[in-house]
C-alpha cells in the first residue's frame, strides 16, 4: 500500500458468548474505553436496572449512565440509581422495534446491536445523550454482550437528509459471539 491510504486496522473487538457470564467482561471493556477516551455518557438497556447499577459502579463517575427500559424500575433500584447518578428512562417506546425493516436488518448483527442502537436513540430523544460520542450497551439472555461507540440521534433523525444528524455507529467495542 502507498503512504496516502487512509486505512486503519484495529483488532480489539471483544466477542462474548451471550448470557449473564459475559457481563463482567463487557463492563470491564466499557469502563476501560470510557476512561481511556473520555467518553461522557453510556446508555444501557437494562430491564430491571441491575446491569445499569453494575456498570455505574464500574465507571466510578467517569461517565453519565442512562438506563433505559420499556418497563418501570422498583423503588429500591431507583434509590440505588439515584445514589450512583444513573438517569433512569422508564416506559420507553421502542422506535426500532416498530420499524420492521430496520429491526430485521439490525437483528442480522444480534439482538444486542438492535437494542443498543434503540436505547441510544431513546436517550437522544429524551435529551439524555449529549451530542458527540456515547457508548450504547445491551445484550441478550440476561447479560450484556454488545457495546458500540455511537453518535446518538433521536428517531426523528433516523432518515434525515443530513448525514450528520443521523445516528452512526463509530466503533464496535463488543459483539455477541455467534456459533
Amino acid at each position: 500500500m502507498d503512504g496516502g491510504t487512509s486505512l486503519k486496522t484495529v483488532k480489539n473487538i471483544l466477542y462474548l458468548k451471550p448470557g449473564a457470564k459475559a457481563t463482567a467482561d463487557l463492563v470491564e471493556a466499557v469502563a476501560g474505553r470510557v476512561k481511556g477516551d473520555g467518553i461522557a455518557s453510556v446508555v444501557v438497556a437494562s430491564t430491571r436496572g441491575k446491569t445499569a447499577i453494575g456498570l455505574a459502579e464500574a465507571l466510578e463517575g467517569s461517565a453519565k449512565v442512562v438506563s433505559v427500559t420499556e418497563f418501570t424500575y422498583d423503588d429500591d433500584v431507583k434509590k440505588r440509581m439515584k445514589k450512583l447518578g444513573v438517569t433512569p428512562v422508564e416506559r420507553a417506546d421502542l422506535p426500532i422495534q416498530d420499524r420492521r425493516e430496520m429491526r430485521e436488518a439490525l437483528l442480522f448483527f444480534g439482538n444486542g446491536v438492535k437494542a443498543a442502537l434503540e436505547v441510544a436513540s431513546i436517550a437522544a430523544e429524551k435529551g439524555e445523550a449529549p451530542p458527540g460520542k456515547a457508548v450504547a450497551v445491551a445484550g441478550s439472555r440476561g447479560g450484556l454482550d454488545t457495546a458500540l461507540v455511537v453518535r446518538p440521534a433521536p428517531p426523528s433523525d433516523f432518515f434525515s437528509p443530513d448525514p450528520e444528524k443521523r445516528m452512526s455507529v463509530l466503533e464496535i467495542i463488543s459483539m455477541p459471539l455467534k456459533e
